[in-house]
């Protein structure tokens, strides 16, 4: 996984691009994959609890820019009152919406924090992003509350819904 980095990255850049739904405005992100490398590494090391989760493109766009149609980063914290939550963050390209795939990360994703003895998932999710919010109230996420004029997007305040899977 720590060579998928670049990809990743490339991914992450494209989903921010692409859609008004991500928390990063376009080039907020870092460029450089080194970071993104390292933490991958300990992931995959297991220094760091968190892990990722990513679907691959059609066959043909392996090698390019868009080799990944999506992926799902669940944070977990290392501290023993938080470690047994992981903070889920996700994305799938618009060229790829509608097939399944999100669905099936966050199935991987679930299935993950099952084998590692996470308790509860958790996100936040923009009130207005209605297909998110249908996808995850599908997979077994409910609402725990609202959060008002949690992010300023075009200076307008927005509103996000804190939604949690339980074990």
């Amino acid at each position: 996984m720590p060579g998928d980095a670049a990809a990743l990255l490339g991914l992450q850049h494209a989903l921010d691009d692409e859609s008004r739904f991500m928390l990063f405005e376009p080039d907020e992100r870092d460029h450089d994959p080194a970071r993104l490398r390292h933490r991958l590494e300990a992931q995959a090391g297991g220094t760091d609890p968190s892990y990722t989760v990513v679907a691959d493109a059609d066959a043909d766009a392996e090698g390019t820019d868009e080799a990944l149609a999506g992926y799902v980063g669940v944070t977990v914290s290392p501290l023993a009152r938080s470690r047994r939550t992981g903070y889920v963050v996700m994305g799938v390209r618009a060229s790829h919406a509608r097939r399944g795939i999100g669905r099936a990360l966050l199935g991987a994703a679930a299935e993950a924090a099952r084998r590692r003895g996470l308790r509860r998932l958790e996100l936040v999710v923009m009130t207005h992003n209605h297909a998110a919010l249908n996808l995850y109230l599908t997979c077994g996420f409910v609402v725990e509350g609202l959060r008002r004029s949690g992010l300023e997007i075009d200076g307008r305040p927005v509103d996000q819904y804190h939604m949690g899977l339980l074990f």
